[in-house]
């Protein structure tokens, strides 16, 4: 087994060790919202599985960063209704999971999509984006990098004055 390909074992591992917690996060009916397919656990609750992604909200392909000092990143992000972030782009792979309400994702050339509760997917690496909550109450997602050390896991750009 090469070294990537440990180092991106490593990486899994840290992801899914990182996302076993969230189910306390999470409101039930968002647990119910999910997939409609959920499987006894061995535990005393349910799994329930969310989509394999292997493509970014912008059809890119998901790729891991090569690096020798990986680092899995995480934020609880809120947008109050009326929002907008700052444009920006991520040079790692970004996976969101929304939390509660629906968060519109914008493109620099005017695309929109829109991710309700309980929807996860990979966020844009090279197209520029910003979220906005068009909704009535507060969006909160769930943002997981899988980064290295020293690199910024989300970019602006330059301000022009």
């Amino acid at each position: 087994m090469s070294r990537g390909h440990k180092m991106l074992r490593a990486g899994a591992t840290a992801l899914l060790a990182a996302a076993l917690p969230l189910s306390a996060l999470l409101p039930s009916p968002a647990l119910a919202d999910a997939s409609s397919a959920s499987r006894p656990s061995a535990a005393t609750g349910t799994i329930v599985p969310l989509p394999d992604l292997t493509t970014t909200s912008a059809g890119e392909p998901l790729l891991y960063p090569d690096t020798p000092n990986p680092v899995v990143k995480s934020d609880i992000l809120t947008i109050p209704p009326g929002g907008v972030t700052q444009w920006m782009t991520h040079p790692v792979p970004a996976y969101l999971y929304v939390l509660q309400g629906d968060l519109t994702v914008q493109f620099a050339d005017g695309r929109q999509l829109t991710f309700h509760q309980g929807q996860s997917f990979l966020q844009s690496q090279t197209q520029w984006h910003r979220g906005r909550n068009d909704g009535q109450q507060q969006v909160r997602f769930l943002a997981v990098f899988l980064d290295a050390k020293g690199i910024p896991v989300i970019l602006h750009p330059p301000v022009v004055r």
